[in-house]
């Protein structure tokens, strides 16, 4: 599946990102060459690929120079020691909150900025509980996060925690889900190879409401916020103006 996501490459040149959680902590490759062509991608592609969770990304360049501190994924680690993996669909074209991570972070894509911000907000959450999030409290931190955030804004989110896979996306076609056989692939679109995982058919992943997964099986479901990213004349400028400065 991930040689046929990577031949997507002609319409997203700027790096890929791998992502394995088979081990204890998260074992990630990226590089800032074409998925399709890098000598980096053909030999991680030229051995089986088997892991229970994995995230893969191929980069079409927005807000962002390109090189590798802005491939994704993004990894890390709140203070309970809990390490968390995102990678994001879309732009973030107006969220003051993020302003300061710009600072903080090691790229320069509005992405990083989102994984800071939400580390931040779970560590708050846990001193105001003194004790480490439950699982369904770091559902409600990521709920929250995607309220405050989306309007305005692109974002179609997959993360990981160690624990649960978090799943989001307010604007159309940014997202599709594939559940078969217990397990559950999401992608950017349908991927041929998952019919070896007969009994599912690719549907798009229902907008403006997030949503958490444990062994491929959905765990909780937000209550949609509505709204729902729309393609804006002036987003568009903004975009070409950025992506002209890289």
């Amino acid at each position: 599946m991930v040689e046929e996501f990577f031949s997507h490459a002609d319409e997203n040149p700027h790096g890929w990102g791998f992502a394995d959680f088979s081990f204890r902590a998260a074992s990630i490759i990226k590089s800032p060459e074409r998925a399709d062509q890098g000598v980096v991608a053909a030999s991680l592609l030229a051995r089986p690929l088997l892991a229970s969770n994995a995230l893969v990304h191929i980069r079409k360049a927005t807000v962002g120079q390109i090189e590798e501190a802005n491939c994704h994924p993004y990894t890390a680690h709140d203070r309970s020691g809990r390490q968390w993996t995102l990678i994001h669909k879309g732009t973030i074209f107006d969220y003051s909150p993020l302003d300061p991570y710009f600072h903080r972070q090691q790229g320069s894509t509005d992405s990083e900025r989102i994984l800071l911000y939400l580390i931040d907000k779970l560590d708050a959450r846990r001193e105001q509980r003194g004790a480490p999030l439950e699982a369904d409290e770091r559902f409600a931190v990521f709920e929250e996060l995607v309220r405050e955030v989306s309007p305005g804004n692109a974002l179609g989110l997959l993360l990981y925690d160690s624990d649960q896979f978090y799943v989001h996306a307010n604007y159309r076609g940014s997202l599709s889900f594939y559940a078969a056989n217990n397990r559950t692939l999401f992608c950017t679109s349908a991927l041929e190879s998952a019919k070896v995982l007969p009994g599912g058919e690719w549907q798009p992943l229902p907008l403006c409401t997030a949503y958490a997964y444990r062994h491929g099986q959905m765990l909780y479901l937000g209550e949609p916020h509505g709204f729902e990213y729309i393609d804006k004349e002036e987003d568009t400028r903004y975009l070409y103006q950025d992506f002209a400065g890289l």
